[in-house]
């Protein structure tokens, strides 16, 4: 294990639009796992292993390496919103106490609607920053629009 994180060395390279490449120069790793490896997946389980415990008695969740869902189903709108808080407040400080960041850029949320349910107009706080709305999502290869009608995209 230790030969796996000890040791390693990293660079940036960026190429242009005319495949001209610019390299900074190589730099000791000093934390993390190389990226796309099987041990780093299992790693990365195993650390947020314990965050769909801390979130159970108000939603589901997901979880995928580098990629994860959290499900909160209501009807009422006030009932919909509490749940969304506390779900906000049991996620924010497990990220704190894991030393994590939410990556906000990656982070969106998505109501599913039926033929006889109207959209709830809401807007998705953490950290006094809004969380977007999208009208869909992809989960593997597949993408799952607000009527959950999904389309493969392996197939395009």
């Amino acid at each position: 294990m230790q030969s796996f994180l000890d040791n390693r060395y990293k660079r940036t390279v960026i190429k242009d639009k005319n495949l001209n490449k610019s390299s900074s120069s190589w730099e000791i790793t000093r934390h993390g796992v190389p990226q796309g490896s099987v041990l780093g997946t299992l790693l990365f389980l195993v650390y947020i292993n314990d965050l769909p415990i801390s979130i159970s008695k108000v939603a589901k969740s997901i979880i995928f390496p580098d990629d994860t869902s959290i499900i909160i189903t209501n009807n009422n709108k006030a009932d919909f919103n509490n749940t969304l808080h506390l779900t906000i407040i049991e996620i924010s400080s497990w990220f704190r106490s894991n030393l994590l960041t939410l990556n906000y850029d990656k982070t969106h949320f998505l109501q599913f609607l039926t033929k006889e349910q109207n959209e709830m107009q809401q807007q998705v706080f953490i950290s006094n920053l809004i969380i977007s709305n999208t009208n869909s999502t992809k989960r593997l290869c597949l993408i799952i629009d607000n009527t959950l009608f999904g389309k493969n995209t392996s197939l395009n």
